[in-house]
Order: C-alpha cells, then sequence, then structure tokens
C-alpha cells in the first residue's frame, strides 16, 4: 500500500474512532476497537457517495469543509508489535515484554517513546508504573528498533481495570471536528488488570430447585475465609442484574428469609441459610438471589451473587387419562416411570426425598365392573452416581463419602394378559413425582 493510500485510510479510521472518543468522554463504558473492513468502507464510499449527498442522514453527517491546509496529513508510519498487550498482575507484581518497532516511512524517524493515560475508566494508571528503554532512538527506514517495557503494580494498587498507550510518536489521527482527546497514530494499546485471589470461596453459586406448593425449604450458601482477617457479609435479597433480569417471574421478596453472620472469621467457614417459603397459590418457574456483599475487594461484585432458580409445582388430585385400542386375547403391559435429580444446592449434603410412587387403573367402558386397578408386577429403583468433585465445596475435597448421587430413577410395571378388545383408558395419578414418563405395549 502507498503511502497516500494508507492516510486516505487513517482519516477514515480517525472518523469512526473519533465517534467512539465522545461516547467514552460522556461517561459511556470504553467501547472494543472496532474491527474495520477499511477496503470495503473506500468502495462504498465511493460508490455511494451521489445517493449519500442527497440523503437527510448524510445531511446530518455532514462535516464543515476544511481548507487545503488542514486537509494535509503527514505522520509517520511505524510497525508496531504487538499493537496491544494484555495481561494480569497482582498488587506488587511485575511484568517485562519486548515491542517490536519497523520504520515503514521513507525517511528516519525519530522516535521517544511516552505513557499516555485514558482520559476515562474507572481506574487511571500512574506514569511512573510504566518504563520504556531506550527512552528514544533514530530508526532509519526499513530498520527496526526494539524496546523493553517494564510495568510495577504498586503494593496498594486497587483492584480493577487499567488502561494506558505507549506513544511512540506525536502523530495523530486528523479528525474532521474538534476531538476531546488525539487519537495517536503510532502507539501501543496497553491494558493491565490488576487482581487477587479471592479471599473467600462460595458454595453453590447456583441453587436450582424444584419445589412443591404451599411447602417451605431451607438452603445453605457454605463460606470459606482463607484469609488472615475476618471479612464481613452482609446478604440481602438481589441479584437481577448478572443473571439477566427482570424475570417475567421473579421469586417475591416474602417468600426468602436469610440468617446469616455478620461476618466469616479468618481461616474459617461460614454458612448463609435461605429459607423459601412458597405459597400455595404459586405455580411455574421462578428466579431470584441473593448478594452475599462481602468486603473483600478482590471478588468482583458479580461473583459475589448466587441465583436462585425455583421450579414450583403442585400435587395433582384428578389422574392423567390416555386411551388405547387393544385386540381380543392380547397382552398389555404399562411401565411408569420417574426420575428425581439432585440439585447442586447444599455443596454434597444429601437430601433425604420420598420415593416417587403411582396409582394406576385401566378401564372399558364394556367391561363388568369398568375398571381394573392392577398391582405393579415389578418395581426397579436405577441411580446415577458420581464419582468427581463437581459438587463438593473445596473444604470437602478431603473428606469421607466422595459419592454423590446425581439423580435416581424409579418404575413400576403392569401387567394385563388376555384382554378383552376394545378401546381402554389408562390412568395415572402420581405422588410425590415432579414428571414422568409411560409407555403401553400391546400384543402376544
Amino acid at each position: 500500500m502507498k503511502k497516500e493510500e494508507a492516510k486516505t485510510l487513517v482519516v477514515l479510521m480517525a472518523f469512526l474512532l473519533s465517534i467512539f472518543s465522545v461516547a467514552a468522554a460522556a461517561g459511556q463504558a470504553a467501547p472494543p476497537q472496532p474491527v474495520l473492513n477499511l477496503g470495503a468502507i473506500v468502495v462504498g464510499l465511493e460508490a455511494g457517495a451521489a445517493s449519500q449527498a442527497s440523503s437527510p442522514l448524510a445531511a446530518r453527517l455532514e462535516v464543515p469543509e476544511q481548507s487545503e491546509e488542514e486537509q494535509q496529513v503527514d505522520y509517520k508510519i511505524l510497525q508496531i508489535s504487538p499493537k496491544n498487550e494484555w495481561f494480569e498482575l497482582k498488587p506488587g507484581g511485575e511484568k517485562e515484554f519486548a515491542v517490536r518497532v519497523k520504520n515503514k516511512d521513507e525517511g528516519e524517524v525519530s522516535t521517544r517513546p511516552r505513557i499516555e493515560v485514558q482520559p476515562y475508566g474507572e481506574y487511571f494508571l500512574e506514569e511512573e508504573w510504566i518504563t520504556v528503554e531506550p527512552g528514544s532512538a533514530e530508526i532509519k527506514a526499513g530498520e527496526e528498533q526494539e524496546y523493553i517495557v517494564t510495568v510495577k503494580i504498586p503494593a496498594d494498587a486497587e483492584i480493577g481495570h487499567y488502561n494506558a498507550q505507549i506513544v511512540f510518536t506525536n502523530d495523530t489521527m486528523p479528525s474532521p471536528y474538534p476531538a476531546p482527546f488525539p487519537v495517536y497514530v503510532n502507539s501501543l494499546m496497553l491494558s493491565i488488570q490488576v487482581w487477587e485471589p479471592p479471599k473467600i470461596l462460595i458454595q453453590p453459586q447456583y441453587i436450582h430447585d424444584k419445589i412443591e406448593t404451599g411447602q417451605s425449604q431451607e438452603y445453605k450458601i457454605q463460606l470459606e475465609n482463607k484469609g488472615d482477617k475476618a471479612i464481613a457479609i452482609s446478604p440481602e435479597i438481589g441479584g437481577k442484574e448478572r443473571w439477566g433480569g427482570p424475570f417475567e417471574n421473579t421469586i417475591p421478596e416474602g417468600w426468602l428469609t436469610i440468617y446469616a453472620p455478620a461476618k466469616v472469621e479468618a481461616n474459617s467457614k461460614a454458612t448463609v441459610r435461605v429459607t423459601v417459603n412458597v405459597p400455595e397459590d404459586a405455580k411455574g418457574r421462578y428466579e431470584g438471589g441473593i448478594n452475599l456483599n462481602i468486603d473483600d475487594p478482590s471478588i468482583e461484585r458479580w461473583d459475589q451473587e448466587v441465583h436462585l432458580s425455583l421450579e414450583v409445582w403442585k400435587q395433582p388430585t384428578t389422574p392423567f387419562r390416555e386411551s388405547f385400542a387393544v385386540k381380543q386375547g392380547e397382552k398389555v403391559c404399562v411401565v411408569v416411570t420417574a426420575r428425581q435429580h439432585t440439585y447442586d444446592k447444599y455443596g454434597g449434603e444429601a437430601e433425604e426425598k420420598e420415593e416417587p410412587s403411582f396409582n394406576v387403573a385401566l378401564s372399558l367402558a364394556t367391561l363388568e365392573g369398568g375398571r381394573v386397578i392392577p398391582e405393579p408386577s415389578k418395581t426397579v429403583k436405577k441411580g446415577e452416581v458420581s464419582l468427581g468433585m463437581d459438587y463438593l465445596p473445596p473444604w470437602e475435597a478431603s473428606s469421607e463419602g466422595m459419592y454423590h448421587v446425581l439423580s435416581t430413577e424409579y418404575s413400576e410395571t403392569y401387567e394385563l394378559t388376555n384382554v378383552t378388545g376394545g378401546v381402554w383408558t389408562l390412568e395415572i395419578l402420581p405422588r410425590n413425582a415432579e414428571s414422568f414418563e409411560y409407555t403401553i405395549e400391546r400384543g402376544e
């Protein structure tokens, strides 16, 4: 690409990037750097120039005419690798990396690296955190210069995300109107995440359960403080933002009661207990959350929330019915199956549930008595057990009892032989079953 063409594309980029600059300066979150198909932009501008000039949108985007002197763009072309650098450091941490700068210009380029702090964001990096060696260099046409960048984070730095630019020349992208801050052409974008390992471990962070109307259930959120100081907590109902709320059915605050200590002592454990009371008239799926409000800056806000998802169901009083045709003398076999899932809500503590059962009847209008209530000829209990640690809190990793029941399946089989031909009706009234399946087999 010729130098003149490169400058034309930079002008186009400047116009688009300045839009992002204005948005950032107005207090909005800094947007990600756009990936631009500049060739498509140039072709689009050339092909649609006439039609856009007459459109209302084009009129609104029209910029003041520039003088011939203002339209002259003169800057040095440097190839900088890497162009973007991102990494994590703890307070007191240090990192060193190399930057290669190649002169793609026609003449010698004078470079003098300096740090430009972004004028927006929640956290502001200090220039003295970064040093670049050498402090200046003359790069001849076609040659390359290596710089060593050293980043040192102070021990008392706040946890957060920091941005800065390492600028090698004063060349800036031109803008058709005044920009709140310059966009440097020959620069490296540096992003640093200052972090610490969380001092408190939370188990679980997602509670999913099925609960019957009119019933209450207690859930335990277990916390372990691995630090050497007590950490205050103040749990409250909340957490809608992280999980995509507001929801169609949000768990009413009146359903929830939270019991929690005011702090978690150093090198110890604590339990937050959440009791849910579901009224008789509730039905469907409800979403909500618990914001633990942990006084630990190493834990991001979103990581302090425990999501609560409840599927509310009601014990039926009338049976499910299904009709089917049977030939004279055939054999009929009905299998009814229900499953119970152990949801990750206790961090490994098993919950005792009453096993599902079924009241099954078969009826035929022309049959004397009209109805048959068979006894199950076979009952089967089938379980799925995990030997992994997916559902255990970290402090239980070395404990006994490593088996975790993921789900249990119950099935009952009912058989009738030499059945009278006709249209039969199967009736199933489940008990303590959140759902069930059935199969009907007919034949000899």
